[in-house]
């Protein structure tokens, strides 16, 4: 079933600033985050009675926020290496004979989806390339800088860890025995670990099931030491 326009819309601009398979990754991230620091209670709580849940689950949140934010620090940090390694590539197929330019471009076009095309069309490819980086002129390349696409997806990146934090820190918060609000807390987490996890492997080609089972046994596996050790 096709979604509908405004969501098609929505979609196509978060694939613009955050494609998949990274905001599904964020979310999860952010997740197992939640998911260990809940169950650290069970760990490092003598009295459980006696948490202050608003003051803990603050924590949460600044350790999420934390995540988020140097998460989107290095999306726009990345972002800036790959522009200046692309300045620095064109520079070098201009002061390199064809054969050397023809190598570089050939390596750099490696890691990504050209290098699916067939040899003809790579070589085409490869020609074009050469051909309007050589005409060029030096005085056009830019130095490498933040752009407002960069600090976009900076924010959804903090979005997205955080928003494990908005789903469940509610139910911890909001139920009154404090074993039954991790309990909840921890069948919300697993239903999310396996929903984005399930996205995570249409994402990447594989299995979407068992990448879906295998995230939810990381968070599982997080469930079980902390009731063992707790035992």
């Amino acid at each position: 079933m096709p979604l509908p326009v405004f969501m098609r819309k929505i979609k196509r601009r978060l694939v613009k600033y955050i494609p998949p398979p990274n905001w599904p990754w964020e979310i999860i991230s952010g997740l197992l985050i939640v998911i260990i620091m809940v169950n650290e209670l069970k760990l490092f709580s003598k009295d459980l009675a006696s948490v202050n849940r608003v003051l803990f689950a603050f924590e949460i949140l600044t350790v999420n926020l934390i995540w988020g934010t140097f998460d989107g620090w290095m999306v726009i940090f990345t972002n800036l290496l790959t522009e200046g390694r692309y300045n620095k590539m064109i520079l070098r197929v201009k002061s390199s004979d064809k054969k050397l330019a023809t190598e570089i471009i050939e390596n750099e076009l490696n890691n990504t989806i050209i290098r699916r095309c067939d040899k003809e069309t790579r070589e085409q490819i490869i020609e074009l390339i050469l051909k309007s980086f050589s005409s060029t002129p030096q005085s056009t390349i830019e130095k490498p800088k933040i752009s407002r696409d960069d600090i976009i997806a900076a924010f959804l990146v903090n979005f997205f860890v955080l928003l494990p934090c908005i789903i469940i820190l509610p139910f911890f918060l909001l139920i009154t025995d404090l074993n039954l609000a991790i309990l909840i807390s921890n069948i919300i987490g697993m239903g999310m670990l396996f929903a984005f996890g399930y996205k995570l492997g249409s994402c990447t080609s594989r299995s979407k099931v068992i990448t879906g089972i295998i995230i939810t046994f990381i968070g599982l596996a997080i469930i079980i030491v902390a009731i063992v050790f707790h035992a």
